[in-house]
């Protein structure tokens, strides 16, 4: 895997420092056609991007993964509680999706799809598997992973259909 640290500094949620215990890992989608996680970055280590805030990116195109906030800071992801207790990480989306309502796309090219879905699922699994690692998580233990849609199911994020 590959991690470059890339802390957004400038963001209001990391200006405000609070600090969470981390109990688990939620995996979001960025919802939109945008391979690049650098494209997040730029727009979102921003003091006046005070809408979200997550701790890390995976890009589409190589799989790399960006550290976007350390580990055990409490981010805005979830909407909700999971906030207080998890890591947020958005998979970046490929670039021949367009959305044309709610959760729903289309896609101009199926195999440009795939590719950039299992590249950023496959990061995904090792970037969890260091962090249950790092913070002795079990990663088969109830709600230690869980998704955004899932985290809504379970009353403890806002109500979103991604990742699935």
């Amino acid at each position: 895997m590959n991690l470059i640290e890339s802390i957004m500094t400038k963001n209001p949620c990391y200006t405000a420092g609070k600090k969470i215990t981390v109990k688990g890992l939620m995996l979001h989608s960025v919802g939109c056609s945008q391979p690049r996680a650098q494209a997040f970055i730029s727009n979102w280590n921003s003091p006046s991007y005070d809408r979200a805030c997550v701790h890390g990116f995976i890009d589409g195109n190589d799989g790399t993964v960006y550290q976007t906030l350390p580990w055990d800071h409490r981010g805005w992801h979830a909407g909700g509680a999971a906030n207080n207790t998890h890591i947020g990480v958005e998979m970046c989306e490929p670039a021949c999706i367009k959305y044309v309502g709610g959760a729903t796309f289309e896609c101009s090219d199926l195999a440009q799809a795939r590719a950039v879905a299992e590249r950023t699922y496959k990061a995904a699994v090792e970037l969890f598997a260091m962090l249950c690692k790092k913070f002795n998580l079990n990663p088969h233990g109830d709600g230690v992973i869980i998704s955004h849609a899932e985290g809504c199911k379970r009353g403890v994020a806002s109500n979103h259909g991604d990742p699935e």
